[in-house]
């Protein structure tokens, strides 16, 4: 998810900095680990033979070498091979679109995040406080955005600013999860509340949940090999139970014209997301998500067909020393049509402590990097959400 640490920063820049330089993320193939994966979930693995075998070992290095890379140069890439069905990405996207552009707001109303949770409908712009444009008065409200994160959410509108439809949605929460030993605070616990219609939405959710669970764990296997650990199931240990986030986001189409109109278009400030891997699902409308290059320009990360958009968040920053950095990443929507995208946040377990990796615990942090202090996941991700929803 957004982390909080851009606000400052973000607020003293000027509305739309320089356009996307012509630069291109690099595509990363992670077919070896999750055939891998699902070898193991059915019972199958290692069964192969020794040629067999050393094929796969030298396909998983070559993959790891990929992600290094990418994680050194952008902190983002895109990932193929990843084993998700088409219909599964866009499934999950029309449904999203669906609740959206015909629920009623009555409906909606009922899911809005209150004081004891921030699992529903939201009508505010927390994330765009400090983020988005400041107020004038000819743009009375910062550009914003709906979200349904399941733990949902709508901001206010103006003539010239696009309001963004969000739902989130957070691991469900039982009587026997750690969360209860480490907070009285309500804001997270509970289930995810889902909407009578369309009825298609929950069942989607929750099998595309599933999917980019795994989706995430052999992202997460990849990455140990990168970093050059002796496990590459390190992080199995760290995120077997991780308190994922999963959010829909929608666009309302801005009027025409409006794609010149520089007081207008931010729809998310820049920020770096404060969790593990971000995995993006995103429709098919280009110039949307930007990343800001190590040279300081800014790189449109356009959807390419059938693949996600994956990027490092803060949590790698702690375990690599700032090795890998996680990037700032933007998304401007000045466009007559409506977007959808759905981010999936593959998270540590609440209760995991997150600190630099023994082989980097020593190393300097890269340059300019602050210092780096070990966390407790569901610590870190308590005083973030309460900061974003704190006045509810």
């Amino acid at each position: 998810m957004p982390s909080a640490s851009a606000t400052d920063r973000a607020a003293a820049q000027p509305p739309l900095p320089a356009m996307p330089h012509a630069v291109h993320l690099p595509v990363v193939d992670i077919s070896p680990f999750v055939a891998e994966l699902r070898a193991e979930r059915n019972g199958a693995a290692g069964q192969s033979d020794a040629a067999a075998a050393a094929e796969l070992a030298a396909a998983k290095a070559a993959v790891a070498r990929d992600v290094d890379r990418a994680c050194r140069e952008f902190g983002f890439f895109y990932l193929v091979g990843h084993g998700a069905a088409p219909e599964a990405m866009r499934g999950v996207r029309d449904v999203a679109r669906e609740f959206f552009t015909t629920a009623s707001q009555e409906e909606k109303n009922a899911m809005a995040i209150s004081s004891e949770s921030v699992r529903g409908y939201q009508r505010d712009w927390h994330e765009a406080i400090g983020k988005f444009r400041k107020r004038t008065p000819s743009l009375p409200f910062p550009h914003s955005s709906f979200r349904l994160t399941v733990g949902l959410s709508i901001p206010h509108t103006a003539p010239t600013t696009t309001v963004t439809n969000p739902a989130d949605l957070y691991a469900e929460v039982d009587a026997t999860h750690p969360i209860h030993a480490m907070t009285t605070s309500p804001l997270l616990k509970g289930a995810n509340p889902y909407p009578t219609q369309p009825a298609a939405l929950r069942p989607t959710v929750e099998a595309y949940v599933e999917t980019c669970k795994e989706i995430g764990t052999a992202t997460m296997r990849a990455l140990a090999m990168a970093l050059g650990l002796d496990d590459e199931r390190y992080f199995d240990r760290l995120t077997g139970n991780g308190f994922w986030c999963m959010r829909l986001i929608g666009y309302p189409p801005l009027s025409e014209g409006t794609e010149t109109d520089t007081d207008v278009g931010i729809s998310c400030g820049e920020h770096t997301d404060y969790g593990c891997l971000t995995i993006l699902n995103q429709d098919d409308i280009p110039g949307s998500l930007q990343v800001l290059s190590k040279s300081g320009e800014w790189i449109n990360a356009d959807p390419i067909d059938g693949a996600f958009v994956v990027n490092i968040g803060d949590m790698v920053n702690i375990w690599t020393n700032h090795q890998y950095r996680a990037t700032l990443h933007r998304v401007i929507h000045q466009k007559s049509v409506f977007r959808v995208s759905v981010p999936f946040f593959f998270e540590p377990d609440f209760d995991a402590e997150v600190r630099p990796l023994a082989r980097f615990a020593s190393a300097p942090a890269s340059e300019g990097a602050p210092g780096v202090q070990p966390v407790v996941y569901g610590e870190h991700i308590m005083r973030k959400v309460s900061n974003n929803f704190g006045k509810y």
